[in-house]
């Protein structure tokens, strides 16, 4: 978990980031040295992750937020396997594709526009579990039916199955009410 949160912290330092700025590399030919770290608690998930697909980042930021933004959820069966499981932030769960495209066109249809930006997206992989996931982190403004605005920050972190489709959701999120 130590080494879990230390890669969130080094990629959120690296988001905010200047794009001008340069960071230093190891050389390709250098060998990675891991080691075990002795944590306060057990980890009854995994403690082992490394940097994962890239390509995995692009279907899940396509479809899962600016295919929500445009409002064109049909595109989820692309990207979506049909056995998704989906944890919401509001605590709902959701199991299978068709469900979760019905209740996210039914919640968006609360919403004339939605305004996604993305703060960070990267892939990881663990290790022992042999799991890809895709976390990213974002932001959001929504515009009710009513006129009223919603800010909220989500944190997704979505599990990719052998087929390369999201295969599970765990959502987080931050909500601020504009009057």
């Amino acid at each position: 978990m130590k080494k879990f949160c230390l890669f969130v912290a080094a990629a959120a330092l690296l988001a905010a980031c200047n794009s001008e700025s340069t960071v230093d590399a190891p050389p390709a030919d250098s060998a990675v040295v891991k080691s075990a770290v002795a944590l306060p608690y057990p980890v009854s998930y995994s403690s082992s992750f490394e940097m994962g697909n890239a390509d995995y980042t692009a279907p899940i930021v396509q479809g899962s937020w600016k295919d929500w933004e445009t409002n064109n959820l049909d595109n989820m069966k692309n990207w979506v396997a049909d056995s998704v499981l989906v944890f919401h932030s509001d605590g709902s769960v959701v199991r299978g594709a068709d469900s979760l495209m019905a209740i996210w066109k039914r919640h968006r249809a609360n919403y004339t526009t939605v305004i996604d930006t993305i703060d960070a997206v990267f892939p990881v992989y663990s290790t022992d579990k042999k799991e890809n996931w895709v976390l990213v982190w974002a932001r959001e403004i929504n515009t009710r039916n009513d006129g009223k605005k919603d800010t909220i920050a989500l944190m997704e972190t979505w599990r990719i199955n052998k087929d390369g489709k999201a295969d599970m959701l765990l959502q987080y999120e931050r909500t601020r009410r504009k009057k």
